[in-house]
């Protein structure tokens, strides 16, 4: 009888042992929660609400004349969206964060080909998009001219861009200068980047011979 009677009270035990053991729920490395991340998140302003800075790389892929294809990078650190973990997780098509407002301001029939967010645990966002787009020429030198700009410091009172970073590997065109240019237009601030893509004299390929 007290062998029985202590089995009746140990294998209870024993069974909710083994079921809770079972119900143990492992998440995902690096699993974001978008819902809770963005609860009560204001995607109308911008991180900072002052003066936003975006960090630019561009590499020109190739160069028809004066039209150009090139790939644009911009990250922004967010802190409203940091999340643990240490890795960078790409960002859904249906969470809408906040962008910045860029665009190519002396560009004409301006295509994104692609584009893809991606979201760091830090806040930091990496926007990569790829354009074709035609712009100025200077017909004597053949160096082409590119404007980046905000559209409207959507946002913000003013987004602040820095060029970090510039790439190009095209026979006809070998060199990229860049400087910050600053207007105002209806009591607007923006901070502009002015590149110019200097043609290669020695080897001034403008024929077609790149294609896109």
């Amino acid at each position: 009888m007290i062998i029985v009677y202590y089995l009746s009270i140990l294998l209870p035990l024993l069974v909710s042992s083994s079921f809770d053991e079972d119900l143990i729920i492992e998440r995902r490395p690096h699993h974001v929660d978008w819902e809770d991340l963005f609860m009560e998140y204001n995607r109308y302003s911008a991180p900072n609400r002052v003066k936003q800075e975006i960090n630019v790389t561009i590499e020109v892929i190739s160069i028809r004349n004066d039209k150009i294809l090139f790939e644009m990078n911009q990250d922004w650190r967010d802190e409203r969206l940091r999340f643990v973990g240490v890795a960078r997780v790409p960002v859904p098509s249906h969470i809408l964060p906040w962008y910045p407002d860029t665009y190519i301001r002396n560009g004409w029939d301006v295509v994104i080909e692609r584009q893809s967010t991606e979201l760091n645990y830090d806040g930091t966002f990496q926007l990569k998009q790829k354009y074709q787009a035609a712009v100025d020429m200077d017909e004597s030198t053949k160096d082409l001219s590119l404007v980046i700009s905000s559209y409207n410091n959507y946002g913000t009172d003013r987004v602040h861009y820095n060029l970090v970073s510039t790439v190009i590997n095209v026979p006809s065109h070998s060199h990229l200068v860049s400087k910050q240019v600053a207007r105002k237009s209806d009591g607007i601030h923006f901070d502009d980047i002015h590149i110019t893509i200097q043609s290669n004299p020695i080897n001034n390929i403008i024929s077609g011979n790149s294609t896109f």
